[in-house]
């Protein structure tokens, strides 16, 4: 492996001895690399708008920030099922904005400095902020007129949830996750002989319509889903973020270190067929 190439690797550099890695990493396209809007550190891949097989362009619906990932369908799945729902022909419904959204992630509270996570992404501010805003000195003030009181300061954030797939900013000092991962910690603690350093090894991150993660797992099986990825997209089969992610997922949750391990495709469910091209596509990594 190149030097270069080692450095790439946040935090380590690939194990003594482990050739194949240093291959995988030498014969992945930099280019494809930059299609995923990949970077080493976060880990996380993101569908492109525009590309030939693997792209997914926006939704049409105004004030909508998913993505149309079924390519026969006008629209995203959720403004699909709205639009069936409603009794407007296809051209009006497409005018009328959308009010709310699920699947867009995490944005920063608007506050100026502040590094927060806001509570919602339509509410704007972060916990802290929000409650400030809607304490009894301030309530009358409209958000406008809150961002430029002399008194709304920014807060230092939280750090990074703890959550080992995660790409999330913690919502709290105390607990150290995300609120998504605060939610199913509630959840999952119910369960009799609960480990949390185990979960947060193993769960999964949060979905959004274009991300997915591929934190939490060693740099070798990384490397072998971004090869076979690129390999799939290369000869032209599309993939979408809803059917790799569950087997990424259930991967990282059975601790698998690299593709080798993976000898029943047909354990995976779902994923059979994705497993199955993803290894095949790794395998002929020609190094």
């Amino acid at each position: 492996m190149t030097a270069a190439r080692a450095a790439a690797l946040p935090g380590s550099e690939a194990p003594a001895g482990d050739e194949r890695l240093g291959e995988i990493l030498r014969a992945l396209d930099e280019d494809f690399l930059a299609v995923l809007g990949w970077d080493w550190e976060r880990r996380v891949i993101t569908w492109p708008r525009q590309h030939p097989v693997i792209g997914l362009p926006d939704c049409p619906v105004p004030g909508c920030p998913l993505a149309i990932t079924v390519s026969t369908r006008p629209m995203c799945g959720g403004c699909m099922e709205r639009w069936r729902g409603s009794s407007l022909p296809l051209e009006e419904f497409l005018l009328v904005p959308k009010q709310t959204s699920r699947g867009t992630g995490q944005g920063p509270c608007v506050v100026a400095g502040c590094g927060r996570p806001r509570v919602t992404v339509a509410g704007r501010l972060c916990l802290a902020h929000h409650v400030q805003h809607t304490s009894a000195g301030l309530r009358v003030l409209s958000l406008e007129e809150f961002l430029a009181h002399p008194g709304v300061v920014g807060h230092a954030e939280f750090g990074p949830c703890e959550v080992a797939a995660c790409y999330l900013k913690a919502v709290s000092g105390q607990v150290p996750y995300c609120e998504a991962h605060l939610n199913r910690l509630y959840r999952a603690r119910t369960a009799p002989g609960f480990d949390e350093a185990h979960w947060r090894r193993t769960d999964k991150a949060i979905c959004t319509t274009r991300e997915v993660s591929l934190r939490g797992m060693p740099e070798r099986l990384v490397a072998e889903l971004l090869y076979g990825l690129w390999v799939r997209t290369r000869e032209g089969f599309k993939s979408r973020p809803e059917c790799l992610r569950p087997v990424y997922d259930r991967l990282r949750a059975r601790q698998v270190q690299q593709l080798e391990e993976v000898t029943d495709p047909a354990a995976h469910g779902h994923g059979r067929e994705q497993v199955t091209m993803i290894r095949a596509g790794s395998e002929r990594c020609a190094c």
